[in-house]
């Protein structure tokens, strides 16, 4: 069988599970005395994926913001100096929470008419996650050698779907998107022929 987990992130990095984003989340909610917030990249598939290639698990932070609030910037600095990473929280734990801005992740304008709500276990938390393809937009557009690892991964692991995916990068895009048709090169790049 596996080695103990602490072994485990020794040799392979963080293997970040679900209960750890509930622990991050609560450890948020706590912080800021607010219970919903955006939770974007992989911690949202981690949340909501069925199977998910433990390569992908491999992250040792989880991004979010606070929802519905009128600065959620302030809770993310809040967040990012007492939870962030190389926080007491983050040696304590191997994972950390980095708060984030609404505009980090560059997605569909319509993400949330697609976005899962996730209560944690203990019902104190709510975590909006954008659906995989959504998710799979953002990594395009950041366009990081992390981002493009994930695209592909995600891909093979039929997490996101390519047709999807080309779908809604012609759909209306927050302006500091890349074009339509640079991020259809992008996909064309990173995935087998869609045709």
């Amino acid at each position: 069988g596996l080695p103990p987990r602490r072994l485990w992130r020794c040799w392979t990095g963080t293997v970040l599970r679900r209960p750890d984003i509930d622990h991050i989340l609560r450890a948020a909610a706590a912080l800021s005395n607010h219970t919903r917030f955006v939770v974007v990249g992989t911690g949202a598939v981690i949340i909501t994926a069925r199977h998910i290639p433990a390569s992908m698990m491999i992250t040792a932070e989880i991004d979010v913001y606070a929802d519905d609030v009128s600065d959620p910037d302030l809770i993310s600095d809040l967040i990012h100096a007492t939870i962030g990473e190389g926080s007491q929280f983050h040696r304590t734990f191997s994972y950390y929470c980095d708060g984030v801005s609404p505009g980090t992740a560059i997605m569909p304008e319509d993400w949330r008419d697609r976005a899962i709500e996730y209560v944690t276990p203990d019902g104190l938390v709510t975590a909006i996650c954008p659906e995989a393809n959504d998710i799979a937009v953002a990594k395009l557009c950041a366009w990081r050698e992390k981002d493009r690892d994930w695209f592909r991964a995600a891909a093979v692991a039929g997490i996101i779907d390519l047709k999807r995916v080309e779908t809604l990068v012609q759909t209306p895009m927050p302006r500091s998107a890349p074009d339509a048709a640079e991020l259809l090169r992008r996909i064309t790049m990173l995935g087998p022929p869609l045709s």
